[in-house]
């Protein structure tokens, strides 16, 4: 349902708040601010010199910074500020403190990209990354704390300011983290079908192979150049979404969507990390757009639209397949919708979708559709057990309890209210029926499946999109029609989640990339890890192997595909380890691709260097069949600065048999 649009736009309140920072004689905020910055800068030159940490410095010279803004009396504007707004000075000191946090957070990460991937001079680096989190500091300072008692309609304006400011810190953020944080095995993984261009593969279709091929050629092969990709699909999901919902309420609304797209954990992921859900992410939402503008709209051109981001979805990802089924649904069960079975748009649809489509038909052809069996007939069979209860640990994870409370109100508000429901136009109906059925008819799917087999964390996420719009609408006080208690704690719950996952998401990054203060990063066991110092050892084991043996090694991960798919992409000596390197499939486990691109008989009668984070593995009698002789097991350490932050083991296994 539309609504009246708020007559101060962001632009105008903003330009409004730091004209009148001058004219109210607030001048003396500013030279307050740019003291702080001076000394922020001195202290932390000063810190450097006398032999402290950059991380340390860093921190250390921003507090002091900070603490001298009270001792000039800022304090004083706190209260005097409350007053003027009718608030208490708690709410700006938390404010103040929340921006003070988050520009530490964004410093500390600019920082640490220029000296560690750019290899800047740490006095130079600390200068450009503690400016331009004085900078983001400051313009949040102006826009939420000094400008609170400036705003005539809060309860309206604060929507697009909190949505713009949100979200270029969260775009700003992910930059710099694309190009710092090691790749997850998964991406290194599609990494390496980019390396092995096709029309399809055992697990996915070519989307992200082809996109991650595209980045890298044009730019580079780094981490930033892999991720590009998610990034702009994230865009083009977001421009999507937010026009579907000005299609549905109002400008309002769509701000929150662009929003909650950014915040929810698993959308923010889907624009960071590349993989297949990256462009199916994409198409998806594209496809929701183009089904309200062809069923909602009864704009026939749409249907041109639906059928190529649906067949873009399922170079992506098979599940965008889902659809159809509402599509199906919705046209039998919405009588305005059912003209169209009568009609050549929707076949033509199909049939456009099908073409784009006909790539991965033809590669399962040539391969005995082994894809097709892999995700189909593979994910059902095996045994069974009862895994409904994950699904929705899964389902409080990707939108959060708030996110779902608020899904779970809209979907069965009028259910509980007949009043509304009476009140409801029959667009308006319409709308909440078009949502409803595009929700329930992919995720009821997943829920049958969750009755035999567990599902994984991110098979949901484009499911949710549809309710996404609902879900913007409902979440300010007076957008929507819904009373009672339950809608009130709906809505009031939104703002303190939204900041709470800001801080979560922000700061766990930063603990990705260095870990609590003193206690370093992550070990590269896990998904984030020390891949690249793991790729450097191996390269300098397996020279003294060949020196040793006279002859080159073959490198193999030990696990299904991780450590090959890793390195694979941080080996800096061999142009060929795509095409050189093993996985558990040599040893009777399953590789997955691995086991197309290396397969046992090119490593027959070949020296194998084994690679585990698990000694036991490497220990496995199991392997003496494989060798005409094995090496003891050795172990190695992987460092961080300095910092011991995990071991890895490897192994040499001599004239390799099966």
């Amino acid at each position: 349902m539309k609504q009246s649009e708020p007559k101060n736009g962001l632009w105008d309140l903003t330009g409004s708040v730091l004209s009148n920072a001058a004219h109210r004689g607030n001048i003396r905020l500013v030279g307050m601010g740019l003291l702080s910055t001076v000394m922020d800068l001195v202290g932390c030159e000063v810190l450097l010199a006398a032999g402290a940490t950059v991380e340390t410095a860093q921190i250390a010279s921003f507090i002091v910074g900070a603490m001298l803004i009270f001792a000039l009396n800022l304090g004083g504007f706190f209260l005097q500020s409350a007053q003027s707004a009718k608030t208490t000075p708690s709410t700006l000191y938390g404010t103040w403190s929340m921006l003070s946090l988050l520009a530490l957070l964004l410093r500390s990460s600019a920082q640490l990209l220029l000296i560690s991937k750019w290899h800047w001079q740490p006095q130079t680096a600390i200068l450009i990354a503690a400016l331009s989190g004085d900078v983001i500091f400051f313009i949040g300072f102006f826009l939420f704390v000094f400008s609170y008692s400036e705003r005539s309609n809060a309860a309206v304006a604060d929507w697009p300011l909190v949505t713009i400011s949100i979200v270029t810190y969260i775009l700003i953020l992910k930059v710099i983290f694309m190009a710092y944080v090691n790749l997850i095995p998964e991406e290194a993984y599609y990494w390496n079908y980019a390396q092995h261009l096709d029309f399809g593969y055992l697990d996915h279709p070519p989307m992200v192979a082809w996109l991650i091929w595209l980045s890298t050629s044009l730019i580079d092969k780094s981490e930033f150049s892999v991720r590009l990709p998610a990034y702009l699909c994230w865009f083009i999901a977001m421009s999507f979404m937010v026009r579907l919902t000005l299609n549905l309420f109002d400008r309002s609304a769509a701000y929150r969507t662009a929003l909650l797209l950014a915040v929810l954990p698993i959308y923010f992921g889907l624009g960071f990390f590349m993989t297949p859900d990256a462009p199916l992410f994409a198409a998806w939402a594209a496809s929701l757009y183009f089904l309200e503008r062809a069923l909602l709209a009864q704009d026939r051109r749409a249907w041109w639209g639906l059928g190529v981001c649906l067949g873009l979805g399922m170079l992506s990802k098979y599940p965008i397949a889902l659809l159809g089924a509402g599509i199906a649904i919705f046209l039998i069960i919405d009588r305005n919708s059912r003209g169209w079975l009568l009609r050549r748009e929707p076949y033509i649809a199909a049939i456009t979708a099908v073409i784009l489509f006909s790539p991965v038909l033809f590669w399962n052809v040539r391969n005995d559709w082994m894809s097709f069996a892999f995700q189909g007939t593979g994910r059902w069979s095996g045994s069974h057990h009862f895994a409904l209860h994950v699904l929705f640990a899964w389902t409080l994870l990707l939108l959060t309890p708030t996110g779902l409370l608020g899904v779970v109100r809209v979907f069965w508000r009028d259910r509980t209210d007949g009043t509304a429901l009476r009140r409801r136009t029959e667009s308006e109906k319409r709308q909440y029926l078009w949502a409803v059925t595009f929700t329930i008819a992919p995720l009821s799917i997943f829920v049958v499946y969750s009755f035999l087999n567990t599902p994984k964390l991110n098979w949901t996420a484009p499911v949710w999109l549809a309710a996404i719009p609902l879900l913007a609408a409902d979440m300010a006080p007076g957008s929507v029609n819904g009373k009672g208690a339950w809608a009130k704690l709906s809505q009031w719950l939104w703002m303190p989640t939204i900041i709470a996952l800001v801080f979560i998401l922000s700061g766990s990054f930063y603990y990705i990339a260095l870990g609590l203060p003193g206690a370093g990063p992550m070990s590269p066991e896990r998904l984030f890890g020390e891949w690249r110092e793991l790729a450097d050892k191996v390269a300098k084991i397996r020279t003294t192997v060949e020196a040793t043996s006279g002859s080159k090694p073959i490198v193999v991960g030990m696990d299904k595909n991780f450590i090959s798919s890793e390195l694979s992409f941080y080996n800096s000596i061999d142009d060929d380890a795509p095409f050189n390197t093993g996985a558990g499939h040599l040893f009777g486990q399953r590789g997955l691709m691995w086991a197309f691109w290396f397969p046992k008989s090119a490593a027959v009668g070949k020296d194998l260097l084994m690679i585990d984070f698990d000694r036991k593995r490497l220990m496995a009698s199991s392997l003496t069949q494989y060798f005409a002789s094995l090496s003891d097991v050795s172990s190695e350490s992987l460092e961080n600065n300095g910092r011991v932050v995990g071991y890895f083991y490897w192994r040499v296994g001599h004239s390799y048999r099966y």
